[in-house]
């Protein structure tokens, strides 16, 4: 009896090392795919991971780091797991005191990560799975500690300790020569395109100054250009109504920006710093909030005291001039453009003046004329995030690559001192053309491999992708001008269809007032994926062109009938439609748009590079991209 309830007792204990093992393997996954997003393996591809996530967001806080070394967390937890796991399975099934003791270290971390995850509500998936299963680990421990059989073999708990702290020392040795080599090459890259954009802004102005009227009559041999190719007919008249710094400073800033952007927040420390310790430099500034109440060419709302903020400012420089509104500006700034009613009159006498008279000012024709002159400005030159950053009238493109505005303004104004740049002003280019030249230099992503699915042959040189809600009438439209271009280059692009419904119940990122306007877009969204997984390609595209002509109202009953007219099954066609595959592929492309930073549909991408709007009026860039992609510059 006594041998039978021993063999028991091992029985239980290697179930219950067993699925310790899982547990740490699990958590092990995904902090490896948490660090190798962080070290660039994975790149934007990892679902749910991108730059605006959740997972970026923890990983760039207080937590996404070790204070005071810059290691990342993930690289930390990585290390740990993997450690453990190397422990756990040396010293089985002895459960030594020291092997314990490094669990509960473990779990008391993981539930501090918890907690911050729950408090700032950023729900990272990799990151939860990681600590909970590192807890459900610390569980099973704990129950192991205490098993008659573990009791009895418990010997030196050095076996365990060592082999933990040279696990986790070689893994974290290994995982810093990686990074030195990751950031080497990175570095690579990274000094040759912010040296490609810093010789664009330095060359920009060679040969003397050019008549902006001239670009006028500049059109392209098959007519592409027909556009002005300048916002602004006068350079000298493209920055703001202030100037910070001298007045000949041969090195103009110009920011384009909205006082409740965080990025414009950062760039303005960075610029004043340069005024600080240059003289050869000056700023200005044009607003463009993102707010729909005072800027018709937003299409939502973003930041809603953004057109008061703007209106503060200029409100200032009416009445104590330039210095006032640099000082309003700075103030706004240290605000973060943000004041409530009570709030207002307090700031209002930080700058010397009286509210009530400040208040009348600043509702009046005068300030919001002076705003939508911005508005417009910034309009015409396509802003769709902010600041832009105008260097002598050419965009430093700081969101495509990370240039140094120290280090651009530098080798600008020492090309102005050798004779190399006269200092001239660039007009900057409108709309139409900006949006070609930010694909042209836009960030290559990596696309996913539909080839069995997508329209044109799966060899095509040239790839189009188009993220839109499949009801949505523009896609329509797109439809038909790739189809066309299609026509047109035979055999040389393939094109493929991504889900980004707008509708809130399957797409986070969508307001709840669209869930009315696109009632069935979630529908939609799965009746293709579950179409191409029942049908294949011939059924995947059907229910898109279906869904492209039934229009926004479409019901689900109506979409069932059409697959069912296809020659799907009713119940498989629902229940395909419900399952959690076909939620996780809708997912993954509403996760894939947002990564990519998209913010306006439908997107469409050419070759990896996102355009940032398809057609401006009745100019259809995407024919202009496909043209220079297909034939070249």
């Amino acid at each position: 009896m006594k041998g039978m309830m021993q063999q028991d007792s091992h029985k239980a204990d290697g179930i219950r090392w067993f699925f310790g093992l899982v547990f740490l393997i699990v958590a092990a996954g995904a902090s490896c795919l948490l660090l190798m997003k962080e070290m660039g393996v994975a790149g934007v591809s990892l679902p749910g991971c991108g730059e605006q996530s959740a997972c970026g967001d923890l990983s760039r806080g207080f937590f996404g780091s070790v204070p005071g070394t810059g290691w990342p967390t993930s690289y930390v937890g990585f290390t740990f797991f993997i450690s453990m796991m190397m422990a756990w399975t040396a010293c089985w099934p002895k459960v030594s005191a020291s092997l314990v003791l490094i669990a509960r270290l473990g779990v008391i971390m993981s539930v501090v990560f918890m907690i911050v995850i729950l408090v700032e509500w950023k729900l990272c998936p990799y990151c939860i799975t990681a600590h909970l299963a590192n807890i459900a680990f610390w569980i099973i421990l704990e129950y192991s500690k205490d098993s008659d059989t573990t009791e009895k073999m418990e010997g030196s708990s050095m076996t365990a300790l060592w082999t933990f702290i040279c696990s986790f020392v070689l893994l974290t040795v290994g995982l810093f020569v990686g990074q030195m080599q990751v950031d080497s090459i990175d570095g690579v890259q990274r000094v040759a395109a912010e040296q490609a954009n810093i010789d664009e802004i330095v060359k920009a102005t060679l040969g003397g100054v050019t008549d902006p009227l001239a670009e006028d009559a500049k059109v392209d041999e098959g007519g592409v250009f027909e556009a002005p190719l300048t916002a602004v007919k006068n350079p000298d008249e493209f920055g703001g109504r202030y100037l910070l710094g001298p007045q000949d400073a041969p090195v103009q800033i110009v920011m384009v920006g909205d006082y409740q952007c965080p990025d414009c927040n950062r760039y303005e420390g960075i610029v004043s710093e340069i005024l600080d310790n240059r003289d050869d430099v000056s700023l200005s500034i044009r607003h463009f909030p993102f707010n729909t109440d005072c800027n018709p060419y937003v299409t939502r709302t973003i930041h809603g005291n953004a057109c008061w903020a703007s209106k503060f400012a200029e409100t200032a420089g009416i009445l104590g001039g330039e210095e006032a509104f640099w000082n309003a500006h700075r103030l706004l700034f240290e605000v973060k453009g943000s004041f409530t009613v009570d709030e207002f009159p307090v700031l209002v006498q930080q700058l010397g003046f009286d509210p009530q008279t400040f208040q009348q000012v600043m509702i009046g024709p005068v300030v919001d004329a002076i705003l939508q002159e911005d508005i417009k400005i910034g309009g015409q030159l396509g802003v769709y995030f902010t600041p832009m950053i105008f260097i002598n009238g050419v965009q430093l493109k700081w969101w495509q690559n990370p240039v140094d505005l120290s280090s651009t303004v530098d080798q600008l104004a020492r090309a102005i001192a050798d004779g190399r740049n006269d200092g001239s002003l660039k007009a900057p280019p409108n709309t139409e053309q900006k949006y070609i030249d930010d694909w042209r230099t836009g960030v290559v992503r990596r696309t996913p491999d539909k080839s069995g699915l997508s329209m044109g042959i799966a060899s095509a040189p040239h790839k189009i992708l188009v993220f839109s809600d499949y009801t949505d009438e523009g896609l329509k439209a797109v439809d038909e001008r790739i189809r066309k271009l299609m026509d047109k280059y035979p055999g040389q692009i393939s094109y493929d269809i991504m889900a980004s419904p707008k509708n809130p119940d399957c797409n986070a990122r969508v307001l709840d007032r669209f869930r009315e306007l696109f009632p069935s877009g979630c529908m939609a969204a799965k009746a293709v994926k579950a179409s191409a997984k029942l049908g294949g390609k011939e059924a995947y595209w059907a229910m898109m062109e279906y869904l492209m002509n039934a229009g926004q109202q479409v019901t689900q009953p109506e979409i069932i009938a059409a697959g069912v007219r296809m020659g799907m099954d009713r119940d498989q066609l629902m229940e395909t439609m419900d399952s959690q595959e076909i939620d996780a592929l809708v997912q993954t492309d509403v996760l894939r748009s947002k990564s990519w930073g998209m913010r306006s549909f439908p997107a469409i991408v050419v070759d990896g590079k996102l355009i940032p709007r398809w057609k401006l009026g009745d100019k259809l860039i995407i024919e202009q991209v496909v043209d220079i992609a297909v034939n070249g510059e």
